[in-house]
């Protein structure tokens, strides 16, 4: 059994010369591949099954040094079970060839190594002296992405390597090759590299990058996920350097989603992965940066909950009584404890929930929004009020179903000042976690020096509050616990939903009768009398 490497940077193309090697110089050879993948789930694992190849997975850790005793037991598995002529080894993008020609009980035949040619000046800024030492280990290296490169560009590249090993075999395109050249090239042994001539062993330290792995239940556009990556790097410089995984499309097809260089490709995929419940996502980035890009990229594509409790909010009594159209002297003294007892019954039972999801979105004209292509068409004023956007977050509030129950039986008890009283809590205590969760929102945006408008909520303004559907039909079903009728009502009945800008020009403006023309609204009647 001959054991191979095929080891390249996150992104080089591994996997793709993998299925290259078995559909063509290595079809009508015994091969098993081993695919080592730092996260939890591993993308090119699923895409070699779908297409009936052998594939070993050892996850979760690298091969190199977190599973290094794993990988001379799984190999001496292979051999006994399956005896193949071939073993082809893929490991993690960040690992290091150095420490993985040193595991004991390993003979390695070759290593192939893959370069992106548009990622070279990026390694050598990254780590090269890392990198040198990877690549005076390689017995051949093949490169990559040469059909989008210049020549010279590529000529130098060629020359780099050269110049740190000189006895190296580079490849400028492997599809050229032909039978006896692939022979030449699995030929080549890689051990002079190991002990001989490269500097004495020392620890030098790889890419510092973290895998974080990402769940997607929603259908994006291919497209969405390209804005989105690159949107996250233009805040977080080369924060994001490699993702891939397994979604679903628009249009219902499974694929492995590729971003790369700032380009998203996708693949359609058939076989064992179209059997899954929900997509995924892998992405690396760079551990150093302060703030973890993560958060923001699983606000875009799924939407986030966040921890809300009775205890962080602020139920200002001068807004109930508002409510309840107290004047300006408030209630009198039976009154204010009547209200403040039932105002204590009502905080024991709230189980507040707040939640969001980023969403691309852009102005269409003056009375149309379109969200991760759908339209809105929200009042003229709402769509001024949010036409300085960079993108929009859906917010849902509730007051819990608890709070709504107790509302209820207040209302079926016969008393109609208890009623009255507890409708008014429950719209002032969701209005509560709304503006609670606005300055969430705010103080996270206001990190990278973005700003949040003001919520605007169907209904509003004369926005026809049947858009609901479509604000909810970005949302996982039952998030923050509510549910929309056939009637666009929200259950629990003390709920909001609405719409926020984001963006560096963002105005807050006030709300008020003032930028709304609906004339035969109650409140501006209540605001006029």
């Amino acid at each position: 059994m001959n054991i191979y490497i095929i080891w390249g940077f996150l992104g080089s193309g591994k996997t793709t010369l993998i299925n290259y090697l078995l559909s063509s110089y290595l079809s009508g050879k015994k091969v098993v591949v081993i695919e080592n993948e730092s996260g939890t789930e591993s993308v090119d694992s699923v895409l070699l099954r779908s297409k009936n190849y052998q594939v070993k997975d050892l996850n979760s850790g690298c091969i190199c040094c977190t599973l290094r005793q794993e990988l001379p037991i799984a190999i001496k598995e292979i051999e006994i079970s399956v005896r193949p002529d071939i073993l082809l080894i893929e490991p993690s993008g960040l690992a290091s060839l150095e420490d993985l020609v040193r595991i004991p009980d390993i003979r390695i035949d070759g290593i192939i190594s893959l370069v992106d040619v548009h990622m070279y000046a990026f390694l050598k800024k990254l780590n090269f002296d890392f990198y040198r030492r990877q690549f005076y280990l390689s017995s051949v290296i093949l490169l990559t992405k040469t059909s989008e490169a210049e020549e010279a560009k590529i000529r130098s590249v060629i020359n780099d390597l050269l110049m740190i090993q000189p006895r190296l075999e580079i490849v400028q395109d492997y599809h050229l090759l032909n039978e006896v050249d692939w022979g030449f090239i699995l030929s080549k042994s890689c051990c002079y590299g190991v002990n001989n001539y490269i500097p004495a062993y020392s620890k030098v330290l790889g890419p510092n990058y973290e895998i974080w792995t990402i769940s997607v239940y929603s259908f994006l556009s291919i497209s969405f996920y390209e804005r989105l990556f690159n949107r996250i790097n233009k805040r977080f410089p080369n924060g994001i350097v490699r993702a891939k995984g397994f979604v679903l499309e628009s249009n219902g097809q499974w694929g492995k989603i590729d971003y790369v260089n700032g380009k998203v490709h996708f693949e359609t995929v058939f076989g064992s992965c179209t059997d899954r419940n929900n997509g995924f996502i892998s992405i690396w980035w760079d551990k150093s940066l302060i703030d973890c890009p993560i958060d923001w990229i699983s606000g875009f594509i799924n939407a986030k909950e966040v921890d809300c409790s009775i205890e962080i909010l602020e139920i200002e009594n001068n807004e109930l009584y508002r409510y309840l159209g107290f004047g300006a002297s408030g209630p009198d003294d039976y009154m204010s404890v009547f209200v403040e007892n039932l105002k204590r019954e009502a905080l024991d039972v709230c189980s507040p929930r707040f939640g969001y999801r980023f969403v691309q979105g852009e102005r269409v004209d003056r009375r149309t929004l379109k969200l991760n292509e759908n339209i809105l068409s929200p009042d003229v004023i709402i769509v001024n009020c949010l036409r300085d956007s960079e993108f929009f977050a859906i917010i849902t509030a509730s007051v819990g179903k608890e709070l709504d129950e107790w509302i209820e039986v207040k209302r079926s008890g016969g008393d109609v000042m208890e009623a009255f009283v507890a409708d008014a809590l429950g719209s002032v205590i969701v209005e509560a976690i709304v503006t609670w969760g606005l300055s969430f929102l705010t103080h996270m945006m206001a990190e990278i020096n973005l700003k949040v408008s003001n919520s605007y909520s169907p209904g509003y303004c004369g926005w026809d509050v049947a858009e609901q559907r479509i604000f909810f039909s970005m949302l996982p079903d039952g998030f923050c616990g509510i549910s929309l009728t056939d009637s666009c009502l929200m259950l629990p009945i003390k709920s909001v939903s609405a719409l926020v800008g984001i963006g560096g020009n963002i105005e807050k403006k006030p709300y008020g009768c003032a930028i709304c023309r609906k004339k035969d609204c109650f409140k501006r009647k209540e605001v006029m009398s």
